[in-house]
């Protein structure tokens, strides 16, 4: 029977948990065989448009960050052996030669990208686009973003590309490599190994050189030489750079069937695999074979999710939280309407109340009475898209899905959790509400010598939070025909 090492030592790291939401400083202290995490800092982060860009303020976000590093060094009891950073996909900053921005960091939901995937398919087909990357392709991709820069004169001044979290530890240890889990999201990367695509990057007039190399999820890189660490040996860890892939690494997994669903602004359906799923269905049904920690691939599916409601929460003249809007649906009553949350009417709308509107009309379905049924449509139609999804997962895989694993901020809501039990039919397993950040601090505690592998890891947070199982509820007939009315706008 394997002890995880933990068990006879006492130790702190922390995590650098970057959304587009939010940016968080976690410290994760792990003693007596439980991980107890604690929130140190925390910044709102949102888009800013500047000069008619979608940009980030990447200013603020490095000032905050080490502020937060520094008040969890103070913070800890014991002394933090290491620093891990995670954030969202695509995402890049573009650096000279002195290691200088040479431009604001721009956003995924800039309109740079418009046109750019019809450019694309010019150069390669998107059949072929997937079988050499396992990416499929959506708009957002660091791919089409460089496509909308090629022969500039921002990329000619352009000495190293660095991804967001990479960016971050590059300034924390002075390493620059981008890491393989936030690599994959870009669509340049080739299915197997961890090697560039030669043929896209050629296609992009991108020289290799500006990418570099590409190193795997838990490889050290070194010392922390800000001012703040300055007084203790903090090392620099590359956990998984993609915030999904640390949610994923900290699933509390006992049966082996699983699928989980990280619900956030976006929502994302997925699988574990040994092997990527890359067969012209898997294109075509929108999969993406994004990296795992431990040489994994993770088949799974992006969905506009929360963000559908939190558009409509805007619109609502009264500020009200979620609690009060799921207590709005509670009522069961039966509606007809439908949405497919991958309409591109949802993407980025001016206003999503008008977004639902024009896809009613479009689609021939009449209009809702009363603002809480815009909110149950949106509810029901996420947890249509999670059926389907789950569904074409297991005929990709041949692999019977069991039970679902649904973390992330959405695992906070009992009406959600209960919502996909009944409506996918499956058990649903609710937490880590903090995945992203005890999945870093696990690849923390391996890369360190804490934690003996990920099996351990992940039982050590299996000990360490609650999570709770849902189980599916009679599903009345309106829904399963409103089901088969999901699936007749999906063709």
């Amino acid at each position: 029977m394997s002890t995880m090492k933990s068990s006879t030592e006492e130790y702190s790291c922390i995590a650098v948990d970057m959304g587009a939401g939010s940016i968080r400083v976690m410290l994760g202290s792990v003693r007596a065989d439980k991980l107890h995490l604690e929130e140190i800092h925390r910044i709102s982060n949102e888009i800013l448009v500047q000069e008619g860009r979608d940009t980030w303020n990447i200013y603020q976000i490095i000032r905050e960050i080490r502020k937060g590093i520094s008040m969890a060094i103070e913070r800890s009891v014991t002394e933090p052996v290491s620093v891990g950073v995670d954030s969202w996909g695509v995402d890049f900053v573009l650096l000279d030669a002195h290691g200088e921005l040479v431009d604001t960091p721009v956003a995924y939901r800039d309109k740079r990208t418009e046109g750019m995937q019809e450019k694309w398919q010019t150069l390669m087909s998107e059949s072929e686009t997937f079988q050499r990357t396992g990416i499929n392709s959506y708009v957002f991709n660091t791919l089409f973003q460089l496509l909308s820069l090629k022969s500039s004169k921002t990329l000619e001044r352009t000495s190293k590309i660095l991804f967001i979290p990479c960016y971050i530890n590059y300034l924390l240890s002075g390493t620059a490599a981008n890491e393989e889990s936030i690599a994959s999201t870009s669509q340049m990367l080739e299915v197997d190994g961890n090697h560039w695509d030669h043929k896209i990057l050629e296609n992009l007039k991108l020289n290799e050189g500006k990418l570099g190399r590409v190193i795997d999820p838990g490889t050290k890189l070194g010392r922390v030489i800000v001012p703040e660490a300055s007084d203790i040996s903090l090392e620099n860890v590359a956990v998984c750079g993609h915030d999904t892939a640390c949610v994923v690494a900290a699933l509390p997994v006992e049966n082996p069937n699983f699928a989980f669903i990280s619900a956030g602004t976006w929502c994302i359906v997925g699988v574990e695999s040994r092997k990527a799923l890359i067969s012209e269905e898997a294109r075509q049904l929108g999969i993406t074979n994004e990296r795992a920690y431990g040489n994994r691939y993770r088949p799974l599916k992006n969905i506009v999710g929360l963000w559908l409601l939190q558009g409509l929460k805007k619109e609502l003249s009264a500020d009200i939280g979620f609690a009060q809007m799921e207590e709005m649906v509670s009522r069961e009553k039966d509606l007809d309407q439908v949405i497919d949350p991958d309409d591109p009417l949802f993407y980025n709308p001016d206003g999503m109340k008008a977004a639902f509107n024009a896809y009613f009309e479009k689609t021939g379905q009449s209009l809702p009475m009363k603002f809480s049924d815009y909110l149950r449509v949106a509810y029901d139609s996420l947890c249509f898209s999670f059926r389907f999804h789950i569904e074409q997962l297991e005929n990709l895989t041949g692999k019977s899905i069991e039970v679902l694993h649904l973390v992330g901020g959405g695992s906070q809501s009992e009406y959600l959790c209960q919502r996909v039990a009944t409506l996918c039919r499956r058990d649903v397993i609710s937490g880590p509400v903090e995945g992203a950040s005890m999945g870093n601090i696990i690849i923390q505690g391996i890369a360190m010598g804490k934690i003996a592998n990920l099996k351990e890891g992940r039982k050590l947070v299996k000990q360490s939070c609650q999570v709770k199982t849902n189980t599916p509820g009679s599903i009345t007939v309106n829904l399963e025909t409103r089901y088969r009315k999901y699936l007749t706008l999906k063709t």
